[in-house]
């Protein structure tokens, strides 16, 4: 499928079904095909536009100043709408995809209708989670390529399903991962009251390594204007892949907006009026 020149990169990206465009954002150091469990859902109601984001897959892998940046990659997105000639996009972001998401929809709120942010941050949860990222950090320089891959993965234990996925859609080396764990960690809560979008959050409640991901999934429920937080039991990032039936029905009735249907073990929170 096309690559294409958006701001001083070649960006490429994959096209699905038809109908109206959603974007998916891909998570740190995977690709276009951690997607591929949602084609079959969507593909057959939605066009689906799903880019390698810069420094990933078959994009290119400069960043400006040397310096890795969703803020980069939210305006790379702004100018691959503008070569498609889209002026209004659905958009879902995963992890690090869902911090390119959110400061997409602050900075150019005009081009999102229906915003969903899965297993996302806005800033650093706690300090525990700070201190894990710098000690990974320090591991990783000193461990082979493939055994930090296989590190990662551990703590998907039985889940083979999810294992596949992630193996199969990252597309990082090592250098490009510790050039982009060593990059400044994304603090922007202060703008996600810039968000106009009709916004859902979905967030897992179990806690990973010290990462308390329910509390960066509060953080952005409490400060989107118009949000719905899902929390799901058991469960953390990627929910694409470890609630991967709920996490589709889910998002196809937010988008169409139909009720949620219930599911044990996923609680649904909404804003006082």
């Amino acid at each position: 499928m096309p690559t294409i020149q958006v701001q001083d990169i070649q960006l490429h990206y994959e096209v699905r079904g038809d109908g109206p465009p959603v974007v998916f954002l891909h998570g740190l150091g995977a690709g276009w095909r951690m997607w591929e469990p949602q084609i079959e859902a969507f593909s057959s109601k939605y066009r689906m536009i799903m880019p390698d984001m810069r420094g990933h897959g078959e994009s290119s892998k400069h960043f400006p100043d040397n310096k890795f940046s969703a803020r980069v990659m939210a305006d790379d997105l702004k100018a691959l709408l503008d070569r498609m000639g889209l002026q209004k996009v659905h958009l879902v972001g995963l992890s690090y995809g869902s911090v390119t998401a959110q400061l997409f929809a602050a900075k150019y709120p005009q081009y999102v209708d229906k915003l969903v942010l899965s297993n996302g941050y806005s800033e650093i949860p706690t300090k525990v989670a700070g201190w894990v990222l710098k000690l990974s950090n320090a591991i990783f320089k000193m461990l082979s390529y493939n055994t930090i891959i296989n590190q990662m993965l551990k703590i998907y234990g039985k889940d083979e399903y999810t294992k596949k996925v992630l193996r199969d859609s990252f597309t990082f080396d090592k250098d490009m991962l510790i050039f982009a764990k060593n990059s400044e960690f994304p603090e922007h809560t202060s703008e996600l009251k810039n968000i106009t979008a009709a916004t859902l959050v979905l967030g897992g409640e179990k806690k990973v390594m010290g990462v308390d991901e329910k509390k960066g999934s509060q953080t952005l429920f409490d400060h989107i204007p118009d949000a719905v937080l899902a929390l799901f039991k058991d469960a953390f990032d990627p929910l694409s892949t470890m609630k991967k039936d709920q996490f589709n029905e889910m998002l196809l009735d937010f988008l169409a907006g139909t009720d949620f249907k219930e599911y044990d073990g996923v609680t649904v929170y909404r804003k006082e009026r």
